[in-house]
């Protein structure tokens, strides 16, 4: 690596090397000074080292304080190696220094103290450090302190992870979870240590053992293995330091020790309230000199002055001349003016002409009309390459375009130009903040930003302020606070056609669409009255897309057409003209006319190519797609996804190639084909996760959790729900954590976990009530009532289902998709309290609206239809049902629908007189059930064997399967609980069976562990 150069970084040395990251020192050969440069050190886990190094990135660029390291930049190397270009500290940590002996007890105090400061800025930004010990405190030449190494720092309720420091040991945990135990043994708070949640209190813990060995010369804790060290931190108070240093004083005594209080709420509360302190026993402190020396025995302390301590004497000496003094005041005096003036340069100041594009670039922001915009500001930046907030703002342009990589390369030049944004004013340096988040997708971070430029920001300025706010909010997917900043904006400036059009989109989104045409109609006069043409065609094409969207083709032509126009013959904005090609060919497709839809397709992406616009061409590319998809006109879907993935495989966008993979996997899973799906979103997942893109990550998880669920991989399935879980949160995104909830809820469901999966599905389903998300809603409600039924709760099931019946009859489409399991569920609990004729018409309900798009639900309706029939004499149409959803179900390739299908014909064997190829039928799937611990229908398998053997004459088989039934049936007791547990056994179906079953064994009285006894006896295979 030496002697490389990456990016503008010249490598001259390495410095270090960790669990997590090599560190170099290098030179930046545009600024001309030494930077240090963390290279990630992935390992087997490399998505999960990116991450962490991500977050290392944002965690410590969203703080400026003089005692924390600055980030300069970050990237990536041509190799895909993420890096990280730090402010370089020359000097000494803190380990070092105490291991010199040239620490003094006061100075020991003001080191901890500037630490505390630190600490208190990053607390303040809702960061945790979560690894403070020595070795990350340094002291540069200036005897300046500098806090190193936010590499384990959290966002307050986001995502932690594993790490492992350079310069010292580390008790290390490599996962990704926020309650992994990570950071030094001896600076571990209780709740570390046991892997508990943490907060800022945990900090102060970690900054109290750095005291304590500051002023008494040795750990707090100790021990000769990490079990006793840990069992000193949870539950042995250190003793006073001043037992080992008798200058320490009893209030130093007190602040250490309450520092170390094992119990957070018995411990400092915030940082301010630890620096209060420190500064007030400094004071106390002036006079003593000895120096502390690290782990010195207890009857070695004998009083050493250092070499700095002695000349501090020497200089208090009255040994100078008033006059002498005195201008010896003035030199030093007119140094610190220089290092100041050399340390805070004036703000910068662009060229006259940069200035007057990026307030062109500036105001076709806020219009949101954004190619304009991108044009200005690329005028602007060529004007003037050094102007930070031009890259910045082109950046934010790009963003807007859907030109990701050309953002990102954007916003690291305007981060190289202002590293610490000492050269921009404050509102300018939040809004570089701003951004910069924003193209990385941190889009909570950038939200903070905003409030508080909207706080700040001058009233003439705040309509603009809510703008840029609604629209983070946008990409949040706060669709309602999103609105809230938007009307905000149209109250301060009635002539914001922005904010209108926003407005109109978003409600077009909420099926709104009278709302959504007041405000498009209010956005395109505003656009026409200030002669804003490429507004105008923006509010055409908007407008056109909410039309096509609602099924209204032709007002979807019409506007579309319009948008064409202006920008062929009136903008020449190529931007617009591709997009509005784009959205006629969809609108081609919908009327039927696919030869045209092609054409306009062809012709849209060949002018993309043209312009050297491949972004719009590879988008343009997978929404032909889509629109062919929806029509189910499968192989043209998937030709033009094809194409998409080549031509973004060819220009190297890492995007577009992930969305086209995403695009080809949701294809296969639509299409029942698991195994092809999974591939294509697993090849997906990395490169939305290494582009910070939440979102998308979550959408390929949820296809492969999805498709592991129906290869039965339930384990694989449940990881991958709950890594989309950590994202969702990590975004603090409502919708993404209610989705993962219910997916997770999914999974238990599958697991026969009853219990647990009612408890996702409820915790979704709260979310998306106070959402107003009807559509999720209704999944909660129909598979939360699909378990409450089994668990033997009739009534709260019904009430469930009848929740979800009133939203799945309204008028949309998407919601009547939902109809027909609504009432296979209904005949499954009709079934179980063996009201046959109703659970027969239900099961008919549901396969004449299942048809052929909803064959899972068919498939269930069938069999559900094929048992009713036969407990009421039709068995052979009942096996026929059920030999049909078998095959049905080999199709899908769902192993769950397989194995139900496969019981359920089973038992309708047996009423149909065939009992031998009952019993063979059941105990083939013995396996499968034990293997995916599906308690429920395993006991069922166990008694179908058990009544078929009965019924063959073999009474004494039938007796050894009937009791491993009811060994089955007791286990389920501890998995879901008493009350759960006696509910499911009072089901009128379960009742049922257990009288048959006591009746095969011939004694009703036969208890738990004589019924174990036989089976473990008996070692049915």
């Amino acid at each position: 690596m030496i002697g490389r150069t990456i990016s503008h970084y010249r490598i001259t040395d390495k410095l270090g090397e960790g669990g997590m990251g090599v560190v170099y020192v290098a030179e930046d050969v545009r600024l001309r000074r030494r930077v240090a440069v963390k290279f990630s050190n992935a390992g087997g886990d490399e998505q999960g080292y990116r991450a962490r190094f991500l977050r290392e990135a944002r965690a410590i660029s969203a703080l400026s304080h003089p005692h924390i390291a600055t980030v300069y930049d970050y990237g990536e190397t041509d190799e895909g190696q993420p890096f990280i270009v730090m402010e370089f500290v020359s000097g000494s940590n803190l380990c070092e220094v105490l291991r010199e002996g040239s620490l003094t007890l006061q100075r020991g105090v003001v080191i901890v103290g500037e630490v505390a400061e630190a600490l208190a800025e990053a607390h303040r930004n809702g960061i945790i450090h979560r690894d403070i010990k020595p070795s990350n405190v340094m002291i540069n030449h200036r005897q300046e302190v500098k806090v190193l190494d936010f590499g384990l720092a959290k966002q307050v309720e986001g995502e932690g992870g594993g790490y492992s420091d350079i310069e010292a040991p580390t008790l290390m945990a490599s996962q990704t979870r926020s309650n992994s135990v990570i950071g030094t043994l001896l600076y571990l708070s209780p709740e570390q240590a046991i892997a508990a949640p943490v907060d800022a209190r945990s900090d102060l813990f970690a900054l109290g053992a750095v005291l304590y060995e500051c002023v008494a010369g040795r750990p707090a804790f100790s021990g000769v293995n990490p079990i006793e060290v840990c069992a000193q931190i949870l539950h042995v108070d250190p003793p006073p330091p001043s037992r080992f240093n008798s200058l320490i004083t009893p209030e130093l005594d007190r602040i250490t020790l309450k520092a170390l209080a094992k119990r957070p709420e018995h411990r400092y509360q915030s940082a301010g309230e630890l620096i209060a302190d420190l500064h007030a026993v400094r004071e106390t402190l002036n006079n003593i000199e000895q120096v502390i020396t690290q782990r010195i025995p207890p009857a070695a302390h004998t009083p050493r002055i250092s070499a700095l301590t002695s000349f501090s004497s020497t200089l208090r000496r009255p040994r100078f001349s008033a006059f002498f003094l005195a201008a010896m005041l003035a030199i030093v005096v007119s140094a610190v003016w220089g290092i100041n003036r050399l340390w805070h340069p004036a703000p910068y100041r662009p060229s006259p002409e940069a200035a007057r594009w990026y307030q062109k670039g500036e105001s076709a922001l806020r219009d949101g009309t954004y190619y304009t915009a991108s044009r200005a500001l690329e005028s602007a930046v060529k004007s003037d390459d050094g102007y930070a907030l031009a890259h910045a703002r082109l950046a934010e342009a790009w963003m807007e375009l859907d030109y990701a990589d050309r953002a990102s390369q954007e916003i690291a030049r305007a981060r190289s130009l202002a590293p610490d944004l000492s050269r921009l004013s404050s509102l300018e340096a939040l809004h570089l903040q701003a951004i910069n988040d924003t193209v990385i997708r941190n889009f909570a971070g950038a939200i903070i930003s905003y409030r508080e430029i909207l706080r700040r920001a001058p009233e003439a300025e705040k309509a603009y302020a809510h703008l840029d706010l609604g629209r983070t909010y946008e990409k949040n997917e706060e669709v309602g606070k999103a609105m809230e900043n938007f009307i905000a904006a149209t109250v301060r400036n009635p002539e914001s056609a922005a904010a209108f059009l926003r407005l109109g989109i978003l409600n077009g989104r909420q099926q709104n669409l009278a709302g959504a045409t007041g405000m498009f109609d209010k956005a395109e006069k505003l656009y026409q009255d200030f002669s804003n043409f490429e507004g105008v065609t923006e509010v055409y094409y908007q407008r056109g897309l909410l039309y096509k969207q609602n099924g209204e083709l032709a007002k979807a032509r019409d506007q579309s057409q319009r948008a064409l126009a202006i920008a062929q013959t009136t903008t020449n904005n190529r931007f617009q003209q591709i997009n509005a090609l784009l959205q006629l060919s969809n609108v081609s497709l919908g009327e039927g006319n696919t030869g045209q839809a092609q054409q306009l397709a062809k012709e849209a992406v060949d002018l993309a190519r043209a312009e050297r616009m491949e972004n719009l061409a590879t988008n343009g590319l997978i929404d032909l797609g889509k629109s062919f998809l929806l029509r189910n006109q499968i192989a043209e879907a998937e030709g033009y996804f094809k194409q998409a993935l080549e031509l973004a495989s060819r220009d190297n966008g890492r995007l577009n190639k992930a969305k086209a993979l995403l695009s080809l996997g949701k294809l296969h899973y639509q299409q029942d084909a698991p195994v092809e799906a999974r591939s294509y979103a697993e090849q997906s997942l990395p490169l939305f996760e290494n582009g910070g893109y939440l979102t998308e990550s979550s959408q390929a998880l949820a296809i492969i959790g999805y498709t592991n669920v129906m290869k039965g991989n339930y384990d694989a399935a449940l990881q991958a729900f709950e890594q989309q879980h950590r994202l969702a949160e990590q975004s603090s995104n409502p919708l993404q954590i209610a989705s993962s909830k219910h997916a997770i809820g999914f999974v238990r469901a599958h697991q026969e976990q009853y219990t647990e999966a009612l408890s996702h599905f409820g915790g979704s389903y709260e979310i998306n009530r106070k959402l107003g998300m009807q559509l999720d809603a209704l999944y909660d409600l129909t598979d939360g009532g699909d378990m409450l039924w089994r668990l033997g709760r009739y009534k709260e099931s019904q009430e469930a289902l009848d929740k979800a019946f009133s939203i799945a009859n309204l008028p949309d489409e998407s919601y009547r998709r939902r109809l027909p399991r609504v009432y296979l569920i209904k005949a499954l609990m009709m079934l179980s309290r063996r009201r046959l004729a109703e659970a027969a018409e239900l099961s008919r309900q549901a396969i004449r609206l299942a048809g052929a798009e909803d064959r899972n639900t068919l498939v269930e309706a069938k069999y559900t239809l094929g048992i009713t029939q036969a407990l009421t004499g039709a068995t052979n149409e009942g096996k026929q049902m059920c030999l049909e959803a078998v095959a049905m179900a080999k199709s899908i390739d769902d192993a769950r629908l397989m194995s139900s299908a496969s019981l359920s014909l089973a038992e309708v064997l047996i009423e149909g007189g065939d009992s031998p190829q009952a019993l063979t039928t059941a105990l083939e799937l013995r396996e499968r059930f034990e293997r995916a611990d599906q308690q429920d229908s395993l006991w069922h398998m166990w008694r179908i064997a058990a009544y078929a053997s009965y019924k063959a004459g073999d009474a004494a088989q039938a007796r050894v399967y009937a009791a491993n039934a009811l060994d089955v049936l007791s286990k389920l007791q501890p998995k879901w609980g008493t009350e759960n547990y006696n509910s499911f056994r009072a089901r009128p179906d379960v009742q049922l069976h257990l009288k048959e079953l006591d009746k095969l064994l011939g004694t009703p009285q036969l208890s738990r562990s004589s019924h174990k006894s036989k089976m473990e006896q008996e070692n049915v295979k």
